[in-house]
């Protein structure tokens, strides 16, 4: 299973997962979103951002509850952020709720951080060549991928994580199961890793959500027995500048000493470093601005300073060290291997050919604006050769092709288009009103519709918002006949009024109306003249007219229009 999802139905084609992505991670197909597994770096930037959720974190909450329930002795490795984390909780209290979700015992992760802090400490006396703080999964992934020339660089030691799992299998029994909790997608990832001893993996959101469905249980109190305490220097690891506070008395200031926190921070250093600007001797790195009480799955967005301050009175809490048995540095090595990702890399003619489709045949064309998710132009370019992404997510692109089309729509139509602002100054004015008008659009923009027509029923439009249809209307000054539609658009502040000539039909009207009043007349002439003829017949036949005069007269009635009858 991928750590991290899509759910197709909530993916709005938005494209911020992508400009939020440090290393552009995410893939556009038909329009939606997908981490692409090999370049991602699990920051969980995707997941934060996402404003409609869509981004779905690997949950392994059913396989703990099942364990429980099965009846295993399953010990819960907390975090030490969980005191920013769940900051409404005292921590004695939060650790009795835990228990009543099932958990046989809770330890902090601190105590596993206390271990890898030692490590460090001998690394950073004794290495001739920078370390690099190994202990935020995200950081090694990044180098490995991205800066494979520093793995080397790396601390070859586990993280506290993995450190703290290991302790507890020593004391509780390989068969006990071991959960991990934290505010770290990453840190899923790194569970199966070689010979690691952790089994499952919660993030505090998935946790906070089980408490809340749980409605906050508490149990019997928390096993304390086989328990080991959390020094005071290791509680301050998941803040900035912690991890270096937990073992050397260096500052910030010192210049042998680097704490980066935030991925931009640490890609800057990472450069720096191999580009042989700095070469200190420890370089503390998380990918988190302000360390890890701001993961992307903590499950709380209270201030960061806050959250920082929380940590620094838990720290002061801490007991003294109690690990001097359980130091073995080789029982905590780990080994760092690159895994360079490695992408196919198209030729110019390729890059340009991509870049003409969009309408950039020269640099200045490059507006690199970042609507599409990319850095630049040229970047979003490369990755359409990759086939990661689109041409159509070129938004200027876009708005300029729908722009065009429907420019040629209403330069190409037959009806008159004329579109005026909220004070009736016309602003669009189409080839059809040119002709209707027998005006240039040069010589009428800007000036008031009512210069040329009776704008009375556009300002009443304007004024109610409702749309006009079928209002015919007399263009008397050019003796043209036209059938009126005004369209308010009131988010715009614009009316458009679309006009169809009529003026043929209305004449082909009044000449077959003419025609008809001839046929009449000429009709009623004969009939006339007919009947004259036929009373001169009858005179001398002595017979009546009468049904000669009902028939001449039906015909009069058959020919000339009801209004005349």
């Amino acid at each position: 299973m991928k750590l991290i999802t899509t759910q197709k139905v909530n993916c709005q084609d938005c494209h911020r997962c992508l400009r939020s992505c440090p290393v552009k991670a995410i893939g556009i197909e038909a329009g939606q979103a997908r981490v692409l597994e090999n370049k991602c770096v699990l920051c969980g930037r995707c997941v934060v951002e996402c404003p409609q959720q869509a981004k779905v974190v690997e949950d392994e909450v059913e396989f703990i509850k099942q364990a429980i329930l099965s009846g295993r002795q399953v010990v819960l490795s907390l975090a030490p952020s969980f005191v920013a984390a769940f900051n409404e909780y005292r921590p004695d209290d939060f650790f009795a709720i835990l228990a009543g979700l099932g958990f046989s015992a809770v330890e902090e992760t601190a105590v596993g951080a206390e271990l890898i802090s030692r490590v460090y400490a001998s690394m950073m006396a004794n290495s001739k060549v920078p370390v690099i703080s190994a202990c935020c999964p995200v950081v090694v992934r990044i180098i490995k991928k991205y800066y494979p020339g520093l793995t080397h660089y790396l601390a070859p030691v586990v993280s506290p994580m993995l450190a703290h799992a290991q302790l507890i299998k020593r004391r509780f029994g390989q068969n006990a199961m071991v959960v991990f909790a934290g505010p770290c997608i990453g840190k899923i990832a790194e569970k199966d890793e070689a010979n690691s001893a952790v089994d499952a993996v919660i993030t505090f959101a998935k946790l906070r959500k089980w408490l809340t469905e749980a409605n906050n249980p508490i149990g019997s109190e928390v096993q304390k027995e086989n328990l080991l305490p959390a020094s005071s220097g290791a509680r301050f690891y998941p803040i900035a500048g912690g991890i270096l506070k937990s073992f050397t008395k260096s500052e910030y200031t010192d210049s042998d000493v680097i704490s980066v926190d935030g991925l931009e921070e640490c890609v800057e250093a990472f450069a720096a470093l191999m580009a042989g600007d700095i070469s200190p001797r420890f370089v503390e790195a998380l990918a988190c601005r302000g360390g890890c009480i701001n993961g992307p799955v903590s499950g709380r967005t209270n201030c960061s300073p806050a959250k920082r301050m929380s940590i620094i009175q838990f720290a002061a809490c801490g007991a003294s060290s109690a690990l001097t048995e359980y130091i073995d540095e080789a029982d905590f090595a780990r080994k760092h291997v690159a895994d360079q990702v490695s992408e196919f890399q198209p030729q110019e003619s390729e890059i340009r050919q991509v870049l003409y489709q969009t309408g950039k045949y020269f640099q200045a064309d490059e507006k690199n604006c970042g609507a599409c998710g990319f850095n630049s132009c040229r970047e979003k370019a490369i990755a359409v050769c990759q086939g990661l992404t689109s041409v159509e997510t070129c938004v200027p692109y876009m708005r300029t092709k729908a722009e065009s089309f429907a420019n040629i729509i209403v330069d190409n139509s037959l009806n008159g288009i004329i579109v005026v602002d909220k004070n009736l100054a016309i602003q669009e004015f189409n080839p059809a009103a040119e002709r209707i008008f027998k005006l240039h659009k040069e010589n009428v923009k800007n000036r008031a519709l009512a210069e040329f027509m009776d704008s009375s029923d556009v300002a009443l439009a304007a004024q109610t918002g409702r749309k006009v249809i079928n209002r015919r209307v007399e263009l008397v000054a050019d003796e043209i006949i036209v059938s009126q539609m005004i369209i308010p658009v009131v988010e715009h502040g614009l009316i458009i009024i679309v006009m169809t000539d009529i003026s043929g039909l209305e004449k082909n009207s009044r000449e077959l109306e003419q025609v008809k009043r001839q046929t009449v007349e000429k009709a009623t002439e004969i009939i006339n003249k007919q009947m004259q003829v036929a009373q001169e017949i009858a005179g001398l036949l002595g017979e009546t007219t009468a049904e000669t005069k009902a028939a001449l007269f039906e015909l009069i009635g058959l020919v000339k229009p009801k209004e005349d009858n």
